[in-house]
């Protein structure tokens, strides 16, 4: 069969690898570092490259092409991977098959000032917002409603430690929050709060082919984000209930950019009006979330790889709706909020591929044991002590006569 060469070494990616290996694919993995949760997984054939982004992710492919022998197809994790191989198409389509779309497409999906744009502009539904950028005024906050959230555009700022998207409840707070961001420098996208808890945002995970037609579509739904509200999915079931009004928007943003490819899509359900909003988009690449489609019977990458070398595809059967991932055991539901009898399914442990579970015990266990130590540390801090008052120097009262 021909090889798919996955990118990256994140959960992201390890979802991936072990959903084209369970539908009997060869993978390879591209990472810089072995020690990683993918890079552990014995369902793949590790091949390191010098970085995940920029011309050296694009070297390393180019690279490891020649050490494979054979074209193969691609399948991209992370952001900067997609902006990296879609700005180096004419290099990489001689040596791998390429689902993406256009690159003007890419530039405007992944900005999140520009596809707040375009999003107005074609229709979809998305929270009102603002766009603060170097020439613009604080004062445009103004006109929006409290609470909102804020988010850099540059996403490589993001992934180099700019924080990262932020509630403000408070029009002094959002300014705070907002000249922080743009320190970096970065122009940054103040939306209205949609109000609801995590359990009310859900997404969509599609894969197209050439002619922008939609050959797989599964939708989901998030029950616990970390951190709460605003952070990636920790725990998510799919969501059958709402695939026909899901399903629809996502097809008009398919329509409208002639996308194609893997991809999703997030959106966020109004808890007074109870209506979908659009969120963001994820573009060129597979969703952290991804196995859970493929634990329900979608097989998106595996899909994926299929459409991007023009085979057939089978449609899928019934989804498994017993079926909760999460992505570390620490996360749980509360009591209720899920049928009996929901298998939970852990990204990272599995008993027929130890070592990612293992590598997850480890971060987790190294990470908690610093925190416990800073927080210990913080109580031997001497503090220092407050300074007196300076006491009023006394003025002596002298004679206006000099005597």
């Amino acid at each position: 069969m021909i090889p798919v060469v996955v990118v990256g070494g994140v959960l992201t990616a390890l979802g991936v690898v072990r959903s084209l290996a369970s539908a009997g694919i060869p993978v390879y993995l591209a990472s810089d570092t072995r020690f990683c949760p993918a890079g552990l997984s014995r369902q793949c054939t590790l091949l390191r490259v010098p970085d995940l982004k920029g011309q050296g992710l694009v070297d390393g492919l180019l690279s490891i092409a020649g050490r494979i022998g054979e074209k193969a197809v691609l399948i991209l994790s992370s952001d900067l991977q997609v902006v990296a191989v879609s700005g180096a198409r004419a290099a990489l389509e001689e040596h791998y098959f390429l689902a993406l779309p256009t690159e003007t497409m890419v530039d405007v999906l992944l900005d999140k000032a520009k596809f707040q744009a375009y999003a107005e502009e074609i229709g979809l539904p998305v929270p009102r917002a603002v766009v603060l950028d170097e020439g613009a005024d604080e004062q445009a906050l103004d006109v929006l409603s409290m609470p909102v959230v804020l988010k850099p555009v540059d996403r490589a700022l993001v992934m180099g430690g700019v924080e990262r998207t932020t509630r403000a409840d408070t029009i002094a707070e959002a300014r705070a929050v907002a000249r922080r961001m743009r320190r970096a420098p970065s122009s940054v996208v103040v939306q209205e709060w949609i109000d609801g808890d995590d359990d009310d945002i859900y997404f969509t995970l599609f894969v197209c082919d050439g002619q922008a037609r939609i050959v797989a579509l599964f939708t989901g739904r998030k029950m616990i984000c970390a951190p709460p509200l605003v952070g990636g999915t920790a725990l998510c079931v799919a969501a059958t209930e709402e695939h026909r009004a899901l399903a629809a928007q996502t097809q008009a943003l398919v329509t409208h950019s002639h996308y194609q490819g893997i991809g999703g899509l997030e959106f966020k359900r109004h808890r007074r009006t109870r209506q979908f909003v659009v969120v963001e988009p994820t573009v060129g690449r597979a969703d952290w979330q991804e196995e859970i489609a493929t634990l329900c019977g979608v097989n998106i990458p595996a899909i994926a790889y299929r459409t991007a070398l023009g085979e057939s595809v089978e449609t899928p059967g019934a989804i498994d709706t017993a079926v909760a991932w999460r992505a570390s055991f620490r996360y749980r539901p509360r009591a209720g909020t899920l049928p009996p009898g929901t298998r939970y399914v852990d990204g990272y442990f599995r008993r027929a591929d130890p070592l990612p579970g293992v590598y997850s015990v480890y971060t987790y266990a190294r990470t908690s044991a610093l925190a416990r130590f800073a927080k210990r540390a913080r109580r031997f801090v001497k503090q220092p002590r407050p300074r007196p008052a300076a006491q009023p120097i006394p003025v002596i009262q002298t004679s206006s006569t000099g005597g």
